[in-house]
């Protein structure tokens, strides 16, 4: 099929997280991740310094990532792309996405790459009179609106649902976001993860959610506000997927099932496309396999995470027999 193994350069495109067994949806792009826009509450230049001490908390994934960020991080300039000044004197501005990367690999922060888990939010709200209403992505909500502009600022893709009066009687029923039951509500959504919380009102009537989510790492749950189910979100799955750029690792990688060139191909981008991958390398082919060299950020854990997030490549009926450090995949039809 191919005479030699061949050098092939890198490309941009996937990474994340399978939060439930049997992949119900796939990874959102969240293209922004480099662009902000804030309000120029003192300075413009210290609206530059906010806004790349923002951009550095959404793309490492970690809350303390301002606090961390190197001296360089004092002219934010000469880290952007471009930008510009609004009428309603707003600074928007978009970064250079390799020159924040070696900024964070410089101050000891992971990156978290631009693919990331689409995330199912069932919030059900205690009324006053003891019924619990679940918020619907139909209906106009102000806990929902606050949800988004957090998981804007960590740069958390959220779904809402859609519920019929089936699922809201099978959220009542429901306390854990890993329920077999929820699997429809993630399909239809489109999603990866179960993010689930049950509020109430304190004594001075401020909403008090108990979170639990769905997640490799366990099921990690948080008391408090409308926004600490986003940060539960943002800490779990950053810690997941999130690597270090200074560092690459080596991995072989074991693809069956490439029939044609049009499978090879997809199979090329789709590697070379992984926010993980840095560079892929093809060694060898044996009829319909071919294996393939990456140098990854990261190490074979969070790869293979990465791969069950869309399904694309799926574990085949060998994998785990070999090294750890060789994946031995399918392309899934």
């Amino acid at each position: 099929m191919f005479a030699e193994p061949m050098k092939l350069p890198v490309l941009s495109l996937v990474a994340a997280v399978l939060c439930l067994t049997g992949g119900t949806g796939g990874a959102v792009s969240v293209t922004d991740l480099y662009e902000v826009t804030l309000p120029i509450e003192q300075s413009r230049e210290t609206a530059f310094v906010d806004a790349l001490r923002s951009v550095a908390v959404r793309v490492s994934g970690r809350r303390d990532a301002a606090s961390r960020l190197a001296a360089a991080a004092n002219t934010p300039r000469q880290f952007v792309q471009s930008f510009s000044f609004t009428s309603d004197n707003q600074l928007q501005v978009a970064f250079d996405s390799g020159s924040v990367d070696r900024l964070l690999n410089e101050s000891g922060l992971p990156i978290w790459g631009r693919e990331r888990p689409a995330t199912l939010v069932l919030l059900g709200v205690q009324g006053a009179d003891g019924s619990i209403n679940w918020l619907d992505a139909s209906y106009p909500s102000a806990e929902r609106d606050a949800m988004t502009r957090v998981a804007r600022l960590r740069g958390v893709p959220l779904a809402w649902p859609s519920l019929a009066p089936d699922d809201r009687s099978l959220l009542a029923a429901t306390t854990d976001p890993t329920s077999p039951d929820l699997k429809p509500l993630m399909a239809r959504s489109s999603a990866n993860a179960v993010l689930l919380g049950r509020a109430r009102r304190d004594g001075a009537g401020a909403l008090v959610v108990q979170w639990s989510l769905a997640s490799d790492d366990g099921t990690p749950t948080v008391s408090g506000s409308i926004d600490e189910g986003v940060h539960l979100a943002a800490d779990t799955f950053s810690r997941l997927y999130a690597a270090s750029g200074g560092s690459l690792g080596a991995i072989s990688v074991e693809v069956a099932g490439i029939r044609n060139l049009d499978d090879y191909a997809a199979t090329l981008n789709y590697l070379e496309g992984m926010t993980l991958v840095r560079s892929v390398a093809l060694e060898q082919v044996v009829g319909d396999t071919m294996r393939f060299q990456l140098a990854i950020r990261g190490d074979a854990t969070t790869l293979r995470r990465a791969l069950a997030l869309d399904s694309k490549l799926v574990p085949s009926a060998t994998e785990g027999a070999g090294p750890s450090e060789r994946l031995q995949l399918r392309v899934n039809r």
